[in-house]
């Protein structure tokens, strides 16, 4: 029986001679990039800084800022990221929305310029995303469990080939997929027991049921939890030149740090009266680290004092990923005082991918001694996201049907009320990634910044406060359809929504 099988929102793709547990969401997480968390002045002004210059942020923006640096300059921004999640169980059911969030300390960029007569060169970080969070859903009332996908799953496996086959708890997990795992542990915790009678000859196939844990009648309350960490750090050598103050190019060698861990947590408990199922946790670990690597250019033109217009191409990031997977389960029965338990072995993968590329422009005006006013826009072609590894190419064809380019428009201002003090605001929208009229609320995000600024000859002091929001693509935490594109089993969905708060302190001292 083929099937795809979704669990806590990772795909898990089963193919007849290849298994991965890699989709195109995954992608999707290391593609997505926000340029306005790094220094405290760009995320003031909504990250609108293609067209402008001397930040930290801009050798991960438009290399060609780093030629606008008069002086040499190290500056650090350390940073306070709040990061908030509403997740809501949507089931026959009924549902219970729940709020939770999580409080990190960072560091959002750090620098150091040194700056000739007419050129710059440049050492910096800057993070370009950041995935600490957490999130809880809980349903109601269900009728179905995540076992009765693993009756499905199992249809036909037998049953002496997923217990401890030659005394070797771990053998089952090294002979089939990683998608059945879960399965494998339903079976050896207990949760699901061969049916009498079947496994006998080809034309009975082993079956499988779960009428002794849950009786007639019971209801199901599932609980979902997620804690994600990790973030983006890109580490850029830049350099820029600056022709008679009217025309400025640059490029960067960009080099990504990327770390992900996930912890998923599903749970179920049975209606009161129960006789078998009590309570199960399904836990999940999910680690991933990489390192990528990719080319900036740009380049900013002056044609009036007072204007200037920036454009930079972004290469796509080539990317060498490793992760590690591993899974345990617990299964409380009303009959036993002890638990039924599985672990998984801790399954090793290494891959290549490559992440798409961005076209950027801006305009920014300088209005007297008052201000500066910038916007921007990007595009993004998702669609071109790609594994260059072996053996993904249906990964690859399902990414150029569900993405789609994402456009993205920022907008700063910057008032200057009396001399060294700067008001800053901004804003930013991005256009959903995914085809489609009914998912383009998904994968929107909207952000908006305020921030303050003290500058001198010798040194400068910036803070930024930045507000984002975006409406994930919902997802089941267990979906199981058969060849025939029959659903013989399906859990409610969650939606989920990210509420972001980041403060973000810049200190520069020039030479």
């Amino acid at each position: 029986m083929q099937a795809t099988l979704a669990i806590a929102g990772s795909m898990v793709f089963v193919a007849a001679e290849s298994v991965r547990a890699q989709g195109s969401e995954e992608l999707l997480l290391f593609s997505r990039q926000n340029f306005g968390i790094s220094s405290a002045r760009s995320a003031g002004m909504g990250g609108a800084f293609t067209s402008l210059g001397a930040d930290a942020a801009t050798m991960s923006i438009n290399p060609a800022g780093i030629a606008m640096y008069g002086r040499g300059e190290v500056s650090v921004s350390p940073g306070l990221r709040i990061s908030g999640r509403a997740a809501d169980y949507s089931g026959p059911g009924g549902n219970v929305s729940n709020k939770l969030s999580k409080t990190k300390g960072n560091v959002g960029s750090f620098s150091m310029v040194y700056a000739g007569d007419h050129f710059a060169l440049g050492f910096g970080m800057n993070r370009l995303a950041d995935f600490n969070g957490r999130s809880h859903a809980i349903g109601y009332g269900e009728k179905l469990s995540i076992g009765d996908m693993f009756v499905e799953q199992l249809y036909g496996v037998p049953s002496s080939t997923i217990g401890s086959p030659d005394n070797n708890v771990y053998r089952a997990f090294f002979d089939y997929p990683p998608a059945m795992w879960g399965a494998i542990m339903g079976y050896q915790t207990a949760l699901l027991d061969p049916v009498p009678g079947t496994g006998i000859g080809p034309d009975n196939p082993q079956a499988y049921t779960m009428t002794n844990m849950i009786q007639s009648g019971t209801l199901i309350y599932p609980d979902w939890y997620r804690r994600t960490s990790g973030a983006i750090n890109e580490y850029t050598i830049s350099g820029g030149y600056n022709l008679k103050d009217i025309l400025y190019i640059g490029a960067t060698l960009g080099i990504q740090d990327i770390y992900y861990s996930r912890f998923d947590t599903y749970s179920e408990f049975a209606s009161t009266g129960n006789v078998g199922l009590e309570s199960m946790y399904y836990d999940q670990n999910l680690r991933m680290s990489g390192a990528g690597v990719n080319i900036k250019v740009g380049a900013t033109v002056r044609p009036m004092p007072w204007l200037r217009i920036g454009v930079a191409y972004h290469s796509p990031t080539w990317i060498n990923m490793s992760e590690e997977y591993d899974a345990n389960m617990t299964v409380w029965d009303t009959r036993y005082k002890e638990p039924g338990y599985s672990d998984t072995p801790i399954l090793r993968n290494e891959y290549n991918m490559r992440t798409p590329s961005r076209l950027l422009a801006g305009v920014s005006a300088t209005i007297g001694t008052a201000g500066i006013i910038s916007v921007d826009y990007e595009r993004t072609w998702y669609q071109h996201m790609k594994y260059t590894s072996d053996g993904y190419q249906d990964v690859n064809e399902e990414i150029g049907a569900l993405y789609t380019p994402s456009d993205v428009v920022r907008a700063g201002v910057e008032f200057q009320p009396v001399r060294s003090l700067f008001l800053r605001a901004g804003y930013g929208y991005s256009s959903s990634v995914y085809k489609g009229s009914e998912f383009r609320r998904y994968g929107e995000y909207q952000q908006w910044s305020g921030g303050i600024g003290y500058r001198n000859r010798a040194v400068s002091v910036d803070l930024a406060y930045v507000y984002g929001s975006a409406k994930q693509m919902p997802y089941k935490p267990f979906d199981y359809t058969a060849s025939d594109d029959y659903q013989v089993c399906t859990d409610g969905t969650i939606y989920t929504e990210d509420k972001n708060h980041n403060v973000i302190l810049t200190f520069a001292v020039k030479f």
